[in-house]
């Protein structure tokens, strides 16, 4: 039976209650989160920590306050089926292919099966080489936006690994 990690990030709200509701519905049916960075409120880190408790990976982004960066890292590895997970939120931006290099750069040396991370507010799923990488995009919603929609990553992990970006509406 794989392993549902619902991936988001780049939220940008003041409380956790904010998330939108398809999102919450989706961390709370998951067996683990992670968040990519960019909360900008510590109410929102305490209340994904609050709701799944060890089963909570995040990191901190370059728009978060101290606050959040005391009780986070920067970048975090886990494991999980035996596949190594590097998660980050690089500090500056660029286009896609940058960012893209820099995140495989961080983790050049970590023989790293799958890389995720966020800033970018644009979702991806791509392969570079035999790396997986996933960028869940922007995880707030706007009434009147230009750009990307909202999103979210959910990645299952078992011996192999599938993603899919899902936008939410509500």
């Amino acid at each position: 039976m794989p392993i549902k990690i619902t991936v988001l990030g780049d939220t940008h709200i003041r409380f956790f209650e904010e998330l939108p509701k398809d999102m919450l519905k989706e961390i709370f049916d998951s067996d683990r989160v992670i968040h990519v960075g960019d909360y900008t409120s510590l109410d929102v880190l305490d209340g994904l920590i609050e709701a799944k408790g060890e089963r909570f990976i995040g990191v901190y982004g370059n728009a978060d306050p101290q606050s959040i960066r005391d009780k986070i890292q920067m970048r975090r590895i886990l494991k999980v089926f035996g596949k190594k997970i590097g998660i980050t939120h690089p500090a500056i931006g660029g286009p896609e292919e940058i960012i893209e290099n820099k995140v495989l750069a961080e983790f050049k040396n970590e023989n790293i099966d799958i890389i995720i991370y966020g800033h970018t507010h644009d979702p991806s799923i791509i392969y570079k080489g035999k790396i997986l990488l996933i960028n869940p995009g922007k995880g707030y919603l706007e009434s009147n936006y230009y750009g990307s929609p909202t999103t979210i990553a959910i990645l299952l992990v078992s011996d192999r690994c599938r993603a899919k970006i899902k936008e939410i509406y509500s």
